[in-house]
């Protein structure tokens, strides 16, 4: 672009981002219109972007705004010069309340096509400074463009009346009863899904439990459930690298035993259901990313490109959440940057329209009890997932509480039982069911599945 032409695309951005403000001057009550419309980044003029923020910041504490407040403030913190021209440029033209609408669209257009613009530059840069693959440019370039073309500055299409609500409401329901709405990923245990539903679009699912109960390999038996169906499944795995992951679902799918796998011990008849289980899974669609310390920000980027290359994301497995890095200004405070990680996740869980899986360890606070079931309150040392996640389920083998308790299940022949307690659930029940824990084959088998041998729910 011409520089002539960013000066006179500055000034156009500056003439009506300040007549905004203007109007704002004019007609203080309307105030509440334009906070529910723009966010300060929607400003590109550096001035007009301050100016609009210590109005917001006026309106927060007092719920009023004030030309005098705004020239006072301007002049103590000495970051404009020239306050006097400021208050007089905003002030001194004549605007209407039918105005206000039509340059709250106009500052929204520009923001838009500033957006774009960069992700052009973006692309140029991609093109003309590395060197990939096709794939890799091909989701690098749907990455940048779903940046640039996904901002969610319509606020009005999460705004309803009640009748509105109330029909996008009935059609639901209609298409529910003629099984033509998905109602829940099924999670192809028939005992947990007959309790929850499956898993909804858009929720953050916590599966928590203390060391050594099987949360990683319970969500990795979901997912090999969920890819049996065809459902994209991304995994973000924090400990765990591929190979392992991968591993588990040979052993989970060909039903070998897991540590004569691992030492290449298997026999003849096992390598034959080892081969037999790698036809089943070489076509299901599965992406995983096995990097280390990553923080949100980097989760989300992964995510959005797996998306990209998938074509959508039925189900989003991330294990584990005391391994997500936290921001580094908020070290001295875990707890409340834990917290702000699984809000940040809940929010990328409705992004993305999918069901986010989060494994979580939990707190110590349980040894001391004499009943041992985790409960809500064993979360807290992680922030307070507990009210932000859609759902909370807890994994309980009494069997690997004690030496004791061991001693005993496996003189009752308990050692396998697993108690699946879903403690928290938004739009389903609560209470728990009880799986069998298969350690040889490092996966989880349902009563109920074994009833009908073989066959695993439709859903998704």
């Amino acid at each position: 672009m011409a520089a002539n032409e960013k000066l006179l695309n500055r000034m156009e951005y500056r003439n009506t981002e300040f007549q905004l403000l203007g109007i704002l001057l004019q007609f203080p009550e309307m105030i509440d219109d334009v906070a529910d419309s723009l966010e300060t980044r929607h400003f590109l003029d550096p001035q007009a972007q301050l100016i609009y923020e210590i109005l917001l910041n006026q309106f927060q504490e007092s719920n009023q705004i004030s030309r005098t407040k705004l020239f006072l403030k301007l002049k103590e913190d000495g970051i404009i010069k020239n306050p006097e021209e400021i208050i007089e440029v905003l002030t001194s033209g004549f605007n209407t309340v039918d105005e206000l609408q039509p340059t709250i669209d106009i500052i929204k257009l520009n923001y838009q096509k500033q957006l774009i613009h960069k992700a052009a530059e973006r692309l140029q840069q991609l093109v003309e400074k590395t060197d990939l693959n096709i794939a890799d440019y091909q989701a690098r370039a749907q990455e940048i463009i779903f940046e640039a073309t996904n901002e969610s500055n319509d606020l009005e299409k999460h705004i309803f009346t009640m009748g509105e609500a109330l029909m996008d409401a009935y059609n639901s329901y209609v298409l529910r009863k003629n099984n033509e709405e998905d109602i829940g990923l099924q999670t192809g245990f028939i005992s947990l899904d007959n309790l929850i539903g499956g898993f909804k679009k858009g929720h953050l699912n916590v599966i928590a439990a203390s060391t050594s109960m099987g949360k990683s390999a319970f969500a990795i038996n979901i997912a090999k459930n969920v890819l049996k169906r065809k459902v994209p499944v991304a995994i973000i795995s924090l400990e765990m690298d591929a190979q392992e992951i991968v591993d588990r679902m040979i052993v989970q799918e060909a039903g070998v035993n897991a540590w004569k796998f691992s030492q290449g011990e298997t026999s003849e008849e096992e390598d034959k259901k080892i081969l037999k289980a790698l036809d089943n899974l070489h076509e299901l669609p599965l992406m995983i990313s096995d990097e280390r310390g990553l923080n949100v920000a980097q989760i989300r980027a992964r995510l959005r490109k797996f998306r990209a290359q998938m074509g959508e994301l039925g189900l989003v497995i991330i294990d584990y959440l005391q391994m997500i890095q936290l921001p580094e200004d908020q070290l001295h405070n875990t707890a409340r940057a834990v917290g702000q990680i699984v809000l940040q996740l809940r929010n990328l869980a409705s992004e993305l329209e999918t069901p986010i899986i989060l494994v979580s360890q939990i707190s110590r606070s349980f040894t001391s009890r004499q009943d041992k079931r985790p409960v809500l309150s064993d979360l807290r040392d992680s922030g307070n997932i507990e009210e932000i996640a859609d759902g909370v389920i807890f994994l309980y083998r009494h069997a690997h509480t004690s030496a004791a308790a061991r001693e005993q299940a496996i003189e009752e022949g308990t050692e396998r039982d697993t108690e699946v307690i879903v403690a928290k659930q938004r739009t389903g029940q609560t209470g728990s069911v009880k799986l069998y824990f298969e350690n040889e084959y490092v996966r989880f088998v349902d009563p109920e599945n074994l009833a009908i041998e073989g066959m695993i729910p439709y859903g998704g």
